[in-house]
């Protein structure tokens, strides 16, 4: 069933939005427009809170809710440069919409989409299912721990609401903390710098030496690589090598014999 625009004013952006929140949220796969793929299920699986925005490049609500640049702000926040603790995504829900109808060139879209934004945007092969709503613009938020919609951005009325409610939703479902499960001599776990070119350096800290591997996977949940460190008590710093991998967003953790700790994700710039 064709999804319909909602009509609202600038001063409220939306009278009512019909995401299920507390629905949870169906897994997707999608390529962004350089061909990177997104995994819903392996962001959160990674304790990340999950932004969709599902708009279309036709609807004049949708083009008001990104103009007015809600999103990019909270990425400016909440982002690798920031917390990094929330992905955002950009999800044009039409399946007919055309690399053309996103840059503004053709009658069919409001504006140009792509100028400017520093979050993927997904030109979508195939619509988001009926939870994350039947109409445009609705901006779900997702709880990685229990994989449910906890809030719809496009029903707030102020960038402070939509903080607030980006906020809580971190507080609630993806503590700024090293997993339970984590190995008990693992005391600080980092990632430097981020994003990166080539390589990025891993910093542990750990009240004893220890045996471990260091993980790396894709943004499928795909193991690509897994390398053993003796680890020694105190500061450790390993370099993490993705030159021979494409751009996009890879995973790393660290593994004992009895535990393992969170994941931490890594993006890879295209080197121009």
């Amino acid at each position: 069933m064709k999804k319909i625009c909602i009509l609202f004013a600038m001063s409220i952006l939306a009278l009512k939005s019909n995401a299920q929140v507390g629905a949870v949220a169906p897994n997707f796969t999608q390529n962004d427009l350089n061909g990177t793929p997104h995994d819903l299920y392996t962001y959160l699986n990674a304790g990340k809170v999950v932004i969709v925005d599902m708009s279309a490049t036709w609807c004049g609500p949708c083009w008001n809710f990104h103009n007015a640049h809600y999103l990019k702000d909270l990425y400016t926040e909440f982002g690798p440069s920031g917390t990094n603790q929330a992905v955002i995504l950009f999800y044009e829900d039409d399946v007919s919409t055309t690399l053309d109808d996103l840059n503004g060139l053709t009658g069919g879209t409001v504006r140009g989409w792509v100028t400017g934004l520093p979050y993927p945007i997904i030109n979508a092969t195939q619509t988001l299912p009926s939870q994350y709503g039947a109409e445009y613009p609705t901006v779900s938020v997702i709880c990685p721990s229990d994989k449910k919609i906890k809030s719809n951005l496009a029903a707030l009325g102020t960038l402070n609401e939509m903080r607030t409610a980006v906020q809580n939703t971190i507080n609630l479902c993806a503590p700024n903390s090293i997993h339970e499960n984590t190995p008990q001599n693992l005391t600080e776990i980092s990632i430097s710098p981020n994003p990166i070119a080539d390589i990025a350096k891993l910093h542990l800290s750990m009240s004893n030496a220890e045996n471990a591997s260091i993980n790396v996977f894709n943004a499928l949940g795909q193991l690509i690589s897994s390398t053993p460190h003796n680890l020694l008590s105190g500061s450790n710093t390993i370099e993490i090598n993705l030159s021979g991998f494409s751009e996009g967003t890879y995973f790393v953790n660290i593994t004992t014999k009895e535990a393992r700790s969170k994941m931490l994700p890594v993006s890879k710039l295209r080197i121009r």
